[in-house]
């Protein structure tokens, strides 16, 4: 018997772990249903759940960009964490700097990158082990990098 999820139950899962943040559930809602949109977003990791194994896929202008095949559900959910984490963190700053990346850019100083780190920081600090303790050591480098 497979221990591989489907897309809603991944779902499931992302929102219980997203809850404990200090997040907007709307927003989290928002960011995890993106799992399920057809308009695959530039730099966001997709995932299609087959028999034995999970395909994430990221694109960049419509063309797969990136492409692994996974068998560990927590892994999977840790890559989705790290996109949503950091995509939810990055809004937050954009809206405290009072810019919207079309007219006006948040500018990447020492001092942004760093509030950006701990906005993640912090978020996976409440979700808790093992997705802190990856985030800690740098495991979304290593699910991207892996053959």
């Amino acid at each position: 018997m497979s221990n591989i999820l489907s897309k809603q139950q991944l779902a499931e899962i992302l929102l219980q772990l997203l809850e404990r943040t200090s997040f907007p559930r709307e927003q989290m809602e928002k960011y995890v249903n993106r799992l399920f949109e057809t308009l695959k977003w530039d730099g966001v990791p997709y995932v299609e759940s087959g028999k034995n194994t999970y395909t994430v896929r990221i694109y960049e202008r419509g063309l797969v960009s990136l492409e692994k095949r996974m068998k560990q559900s927590d892994e999977v959910i840790y890559w989705l964490l790290e996109d949503i984490i950091f995509t939810a963190t990055h809004v937050q700053l954009m809206e405290r700097h009072g810019v919207d990346n079309i007219r006006t850019h948040l500018n990447y100083s020492d001092e942004v990158m760093e509030e950006l780190n701990r906005g993640m920081q912090e978020a996976f600090q409440q979700i808790g082990d093992p997705y802190f303790q990856w985030h800690q050591t740098g495991k979304r480098q290593e699910l991207e990098g892996m053959k």
